[in-house]
Formats: C-alpha cells, structure tokens, sequence
C-alpha cells in the first residue's frame, strides 16, 4: 500500500476532527514501538471546534502581495464537462480547486495535509454510534451568481453524488467515488442552516473520507435542479456556466487553448492577519497537452508554474534540464504519487480469471526496474527507500506494511512464477489485453515488456485521454495500470480496490463480496490497532491470496515552479491535493525563492 496511507493512520488516527491544524496529531513512542493509549482505546472526538474563516500563512513569508496573474500549464482539457462526480482527472482537478475549492464540506488542513479542517462546514457532531453525522453549513459563502450556499445545496450535492437521479426512463448514475462514503440511508437538512446524513453502519470516520479534494461541490442547485427534474440527468458544471464556491470565478474557457479564472470577491477565507484570499488577480492554465512544449514554455519564461498529471511530471532527466538552465529561478514541489500498479478484469473470462495465474504475474514483475522506466526515475519500491527529499513525517517507517510480502530475491520468485503459470495449465503463456492512456505508453511498455518474460503477450490498447477515461470504467479490457492516489486514510480506497458494482471506476474489476465486508469492518472499526490489523487483512486479500491487484512502486510527483511564487501549499502527498493556489502570491521584482 502507499506509505502516506499507513502514516495517516498513525498521524491522523483520533484527530479527524481537528480544527484548522491546530491540534497536533497524537505520534506513537517511535523508540518504545508503543501507539499512544488514547489511538489504542478510543474512537474519534465526535465535535469540531468552532472554526474561525482564516488560514495560516506560509512559515517566513508573511508580505504577502496582492496582484497578477499565475500562469500555469494544464495537461488538458478538463474531462467530462468539468464534472467532479464523473472523474478523477487531474486535467480537471487542477483548475477545479480554483473554480469550486480546496474541498467540500471539509478540506484537508493547509497546514497539515493529514489532519482534516472545516471548509463549507464551520462544526460538526456525530452520535455515539457514529450512524449520524451532523455538519452546520457556514453563513456568507455564496455561489460565483451572487446566490447564497445553504443546506439544501448541500443536500442536493449529496443525494447526486450518492443517489444519483431518475426521471422517468432517464437515468443519472451515482458519482463513482459512491462507495467511499459507506452506506448512506438518508441525507436531511435541519433547522438552522444544518445537514444531517444518516448511514446504516457505523462510519466513524467519514470525515477523513469526505476530505478527499476529489470530491468539490461543483452542482448549484438553483441551475441545475429545474433542468434534472426535466429530464436533463446528464447535465455538467459546463453546462450551467462552471458557476463554484471557489476563490476563483470563470472568464473564459477556450477549448485546447486556456481557461481564465480571476478572483472572486465574495470568495470568504481570510489569512491570519485577516486579510481576504486569494491574493492573485487570477490564473490562467495553458492547456498544454505535450509535456516536452510545457518544459520550453517554462525556460523560455511563458509559464510561472507546470501541470500536474502523468507524463507532465518531470522526470529525472528533464528535471536536471531545468537546474541546468534556471538555476535558483526554479523551485520544485515534490509529492508522494500514489502507487503504480496493475489491475485485473476478472469479470471477463481468460486466464487471468485463475489466482494462480494472477499471482505468478505479481511474483515475476521486476519491480524495482519499474522506477528508471516507467515512473521517469521518481519512486521507490520499500519503506527503507524513500528518498530524503520527500518531507515525510518523521515516523515515517512506523507501522509501514508495503511492501511486507514478496521480499525475496527476484530469481527464486521467477521460479515460483513459472511453476504456478505450469500448474495453471499455462506453461508456455498466453496473451491478454491491455487498456493503455496514449498521454502516458511508458508504464504499458514496462509491463509489456516484464511479462513477455513469463510468455505473456500483453496487447496494448492505446486510447486518447477522452475515450480512455470512458474506457476504464468498463468491462472491456482484460486489464489495465493506472497511479491514483485515492485517499490518505484506508477507508477511502474503497473506489480503487472495491466490488465493481459499487465502483466502476476502481482498476481492477472484481465482485467479490468478501471486500465489501472487510471494507465495512474497516469503516466499523473504532480503535487505531483494528484499523491496522483490518487494513492489512485486505491488502492480503488484494494483494497476495487473490491478487486482483499487483503494486509495482510508489512514484514521486515533481513539478516546477518559478521562484517568484510564493505561498504555494505543497501536501506531503496527493497532487489534487490544495489546488485552489488562493495563498499563491507572486513577487517577481526579487526574482528569488
């Protein structure tokens, strides 16, 4: 599994709730190899504190300045009519901070990625049981119309995601991150601008789960309802003008050239010196599909920061470019990027159906070859190889358990491989197709390449960014990669690892009822050591017994930066993670970091 996802659950553990980052997480005794009582004995406190509508400013740069335009590289178009519920794609991510928020009813802490701040919410209370989660909505956010966001918005955004809509024979699906929110009976509004959603199981901690910057309330009720009672069920943000409750407002949108947002002046967080954000008068994201065109844009001055998203994510020898022309005028954020690995289709009948078979495939991949050729030399394979430069927690290494299994030498695992394959009655191999993004080929030629070895003929599918993303949610493919970075808590994987009916977007294609169940114990759980001992049972279960998945390596995401941007909020992990850039300021007359 991924390393921050395991240190979440050291770091985060009891403080779900904590407010603004200003609680400090509870850290295990890292020389006795005890966990704190409190993780050990304790579910999570069930009130926020009140929240007041200001973030902290960057430690050592505290003049701010107010003013210009930041801009950045896009990797594309955004996906799917802008539609959060329809698509992970960071093409769409990267500008939907700006224009919706860093978050949804909760957020991420800027200060501390693993701790979870009110957003659109300023409190919350569950009950005992943790089946009942009430949020009371903020005063004073409005929509980018002048409209002013309540509870009822709220609510509708949640029966959307959740329910989906049906009008007569037309159909709106669920969003496809449904599942991660566990199972949900009814969502409510109350009096007093409040929202209450009532789940059938125990869910304590959905607040972690609901802090997935994935999840942006891009849906206005007041355009969108009318037209889905209608019979428009497929209606998208685009659709209705993009119209958000981020601190940036749509100019314009031109299709494979630019999408200008300039700031919101009804936009509400405030700095700590209670200064209204964001500071820049916009930004303006070039779409710039070609990551080589995005790297001279860079040097030449054209752009003061890149994408974010596979392939636009420097490699070593592009980075090393940048160094060697920019010096001191670059800066570069590094984030831990999710783990590169390969799912299978089992719902589709070939020889991958058989375990044996999926297992001699994970036993054969040379995973450490991985990081040179198909994650651009970022990456690592074991929690004793993270490299220095990525800030991570200092109990980092505590309770990691990716990857405690396959540890052998590769020669004694390839044998392995090939006496399962000959016991599977697939000795001299067989071939199996391949559902391939066209913007990325490197990480379907590593695999490829890896598993001719053991005689199988990997068929690639190549597909343009568009209709790959139509295709992953199929059942079309025999198989397929990918490197999402789901959640940093166990509990929100579920979309990438869970039962395909429940979540067509998850990358290997299963219906195992046995992952729900783990998966609604690991939800039910209220200690931090059930938490550990659940999670690992299903990363045996994924991972080893059935092996619907195979982890290959962890990636590092690296992205450039002039050095003039200031305040940028760099997470530990996640590129999705705080893309709203409303603490970015520029100083471009020192030229310095």
């Amino acid at each position: 599994m991924r390393l921050a996802l395991l240190l979440v659950l050291v770091a985060a553990g009891s403080l779900a709730l904590s407010c603004l980052g200003k609680s400090a997480p509870s850290t295990p005794d890292v020389n006795s190899g005890r966990l704190p009582a409190q993780e050990e004995t304790t579910a999570p406190t069930t009130q926020a504190t009140p929240s007041v509508a200001t973030v902290s400013p960057v430690p050592g740069e505290h003049r701010t300045k107010y003013g210009g335009i930041l801009v950045l590289a896009n990797r594309g178009d955004p996906a799917a009519g802008f539609d959060p519920l329809r698509t992970s794609s960071i093409a769409l991510h990267h500008v939907g901070g700006a224009l919706f928020g860093p978050g949804n009813l909760v957020m991420r802490c800027r200060e501390n990625t693993y701790l979870v701040c009110p957003y659109l919410a300023t409190s919350w209370l569950a009950n005992p049981g943790f089946t009942e989660w009430t949020f009371t909505i903020r005063n004073g956010v409005y929509w980018h119309d002048g409209t002013l966001f309540t509870a009822e918005d709220a609510k509708f955004w949640f029966d959307l995601a959740y329910f989906g809509a049906k009008v007569g024979d037309k159909t709106r699906a669920p969003a496809y991150f449904k599942g991660e929110f566990g199972d949900v009976e009814k969502v409510e509004v109350l009096e007093h601008n409040r929202l209450r959603i009532t789940f059938r199981h125990r869910n304590p901690y959905f607040l972690d789960i609901l802090a997935d910057p994935r999840f942006k309330i891009a849906h206005p009720r007041h355009l969108m309802q009318a037209r889905i009672e209608k019979g428009e069920v497929s209606i998208s943000p685009l659709d209705v003008g993009l119209v958000g409750l981020g601190p940036f407002k749509l100019e314009a949108y031109e299709k494979g050239s630019v999408v200008r947002v300039r700031r919101s002046f009804q936009y509400w967080e405030k700095d700590g010196e209670s200064n209204r954000l964001p500071y820049v008068d916009g930004i303006d994201y070039v779409i710039m599909p070609d990551p080589f065109a995005m790297d001279v844009a860079f040097r030449t001055g054209r752009l003061d920061g890149g994408a974010r998203g596979q392939e636009h994510y420097l490699t070593a020898e592009r980075k090393q470019g940048y160094v060697r022309d920019l010096g001191e005028d670059v800066f570069f954020a590094e984030m831990e990027g999710g783990n590169f690995r390969l799912g299978f289709n089992v719902l589709k009948p070939g020889p991958w159906q058989d375990p044996q078979v999926r297992r001699a495939m994970a036993l054969w991949i040379d995973k450490r070859a991985a990081i040179p050729s198909a994650l651009g030399g970022f990456g690592w394979t074991s929690p004793d190889l993270v490299p220095p430069n990525i800030p991570l927690p200092e109990i980092r290494t505590y309770f990691i358990n990716w990857p405690k299994f396959d540890l052998g030498p590769l020669e004694e695992k390839r044998a392995e491989a090939r006496r399962l394959m000959a016991g599977a009655g697939y000795a001299d191999g067989f071939s199996m197709g391949h559902l391939c993004r066209a913007l990325n080929p490197a990480p379907c030629e590593f695999l490829k390449a890896q598993l001719a070895g053991l005689g199988i003929d990997l068929q690639l599918h190549v597909l343009d960014e568009g209709a790959w993303s139509r295709a992953r949610g199929t059942l079309d493919y025999d198989s397929q990669q990918g490197r999402l970075t789901p959640s940093p808590i166990p509990e929100g994987t579920e979309s990438v690892y869970g039962r395909y009916g429940k979540n067509p977007d998850a990358y290997a294609k299963h219906e195992d009822p046995r992952v729900d169940e783990l998966y609604r114990r690991l939800r039910e759980a209220l200690t931090f050591a059930s938490r550990v001992e659940i999670w690992r049972q299903i990363e045996r279960y994924l991972f080893v017994e059935q092996t619907y998945i195979i982890p290959i390596a962890e990636s590092i995401q690296v992205v450039p930066y002039r050095a003039y941007v200031k305040g940028l909020v760099i997470p530990v992990e996640d590129g999705h993670t705080h893309t709203d850039f409303a603490t970015v300021w520029l100083d471009k007359k020192k030229g310095g970091r």
